[in-house]
């Protein structure tokens, strides 16, 4: 069943449930009302009458002390007479009838002192009176036809029963006409969930309004961006998945091959012992190049723990200790300080990787003067740390790649430098275990800049 339909049927009940009781007990109440006020009209008639009756026989008893009947039957029928003879009289003496006008069979040891009858559709309300006159028993039964009260009620109750339907068929439609404009913006809700579902993420809902309904169609559309993100994140960890296959793939075949066919030559004689070695050596370098793999991968993998422990730092040592390590390596470098003396929070070993690791890109990518400056000052309530190298500099598309794990910018330098495109891999998850995120500024054959934020111990007290 639909909305829509249960709407009309639930607003069409309660109407018709809650207008009809009401007027049937409205109709009912006057009902009741006006039959009680003819009642006491009735009865008061009933004793003027039962008072009149008395007195004409008391003044016109025979000399025995009995009813003087003919006296009696002249002043019933002058009474019933001079009343237009609307009047419905019942005398009975002592269990004999001795007037009656009734015109219906009239039992009237039925009616203890009132009842209704009916009789030829007609309603008759009947009072009975006794008085005892010298021992004897007279009844004086009073007939009141009482009709008219019970037809205004029928007619009452027709009256209302036509409203009521017609009440009930307007109600209907514009309860229909209500539902269907209620229930427009679930319909398009109910569409749009359908494309949703067959894979249709770039559709407009266009339902407005500050109600339940709206803000149900705010939340759809909050539901559709979120899965739209998320469907780009899957379809990037995808990618990222199948470039990370593909140069894995690729960085352990070069060397595997240069080895297997460098071991093809010291198996054979023809070849001179100064090719031997020239072989040795080949296939000892790309050991060592699979060895240093090897690590990087290892410590990608255990980066993704997620667990350092945050200790101080003082930044002017930390960053002698870097020059110092930087000078040992790389034979050629020059590393220029400019750093601010203060103590910040993080795992040394971590940092001192990720400094080396931007370090040895800035170096790598250098071909003349290998220059890198390291600069650290405070900035607003963090440490900012930039590293500036005077290299080839990165494209603008590239700059948002070059953190994903084996991409390189330039394959042939990075095979002849011996790069595998994991070192920005390892420095943006380091960042990521201390909240901070790297930012690339960079132009062609000028340089690159490195920066990052790093939490200040300060701030941490504070």
């Amino acid at each position: 069943m639909k909305f829509s339909f249960k709407v009309v049927i639930g607003t069409m009940l309660i109407v018709v449930v809650m207008f009809s009781l009401s007027g049937i007990i409205l109709i009912h109440e006057n009902f009741k009302n006006s039959y009680e006020l003819q009642m006491k009209t009735n009865y008061d008639e009933h004793n003027l009458e039962k008072y009149s009756i008395e007195t004409n026989i008391n003044d016109n008893l025979l000399a025995d002390g009995t009813v003087n009947l003919t006296e009696l039957e002249n002043y019933l029928y002058t009474l019933t007479s001079y009343l237009g003879n609307s009047r419905k009289l019942s005398i009975v003496l002592n269990d004999d009838s001795i007037w009656n006008n009734v015109p219906f069979e009239l039992n009237y040891k039925e009616c203890k002192t009132s009842c209704i009858k009916s009789y030829d559709s007609q309603k008759y309300s009947i009072l009975k009176s006794t008085i005892s006159i010298n021992k004897e028993n007279i009844e004086i039964i009073s007939i009141y036809d009482i009709s008219d009260i019970f037809a205004v009620r029928d007619q009452n109750l027709l009256k209302f029963y036509i409203i009521d339907a017609v009440l009930i068929v307007l109600c209907g439609c514009l309860t229909t006409i209500f539902a269907r404009f209620l229930t427009k913006p679930i319909k398009k809700l109910n569409e749009t969930t359908k494309l949703v579902a067959e894979g249709n993420l770039d559709i407009k809902i266009d339902v407005k309004g500050n109600d339940e309904i709206g803000e149900l169609s705010k939340s759809f559309v909050k539901m559709i961006d979120s899965i739209k993100k998320r469907q780009n994140e899957l379809e990037l960890s995808v990618k990222q998945r199948e470039d990370f296959i593909s140069n894995f793939t690729h960085e352990l075949k070069t060397p595997m091959t240069s080895i297997m066919g460098y071991t093809k030559v010291l198996k054979k004689d023809k070849y001179s012992k100064e090719d031997k070695e020239k072989a040795l050596d080949y296939i000892y370098s790309e050991t060592k190049r699979l060895e240093t793999l090897s690590h990087k991968l290892l410590d990608l993998a255990s980066l993704s723990e997620d667990k350092i422990i945050l200790s101080n730092i003082n930044t002017t040592d930390f960053f002698k200790e870097i020059k110092e390590i930087a000078s040992k390596r790389f034979q050629d470098i020059h590393i220029n300080l400019d750093v601010k003396e203060e103590t910040i929070l993080g795992d040394k070993e971590l940092l001192t990787t990720c400094i080396m690791n931007l370090i040895e890109n800035g170096y790598k990518a250098s071909d003349k003067e290998k220059n890198i400056e390291i600069i650290g000052k405070s900035f607003k309530d963090k440490y900012r740390i930039t590293i500036i190298d005077n290299g080839i500099g990165i494209k603008k598309d590239e700059i948002d790649r070059i953190t994903e794990d084996f991409y390189t910018i330039d394959r042939s330098r990075s095979k002849k430098t011996g790069s595998y495109g994991l070192g920005l891999g390892i420095v943006s998850k380091i960042l990521a275990l201390h909240h901070a995120k790297l930012n690339f500024k960079s132009e062609l054959c000028k340089g690159t800049k490195v920066s990052f934020d790093l939490e200040m111990a300060e701030n941490e007290e504070k």
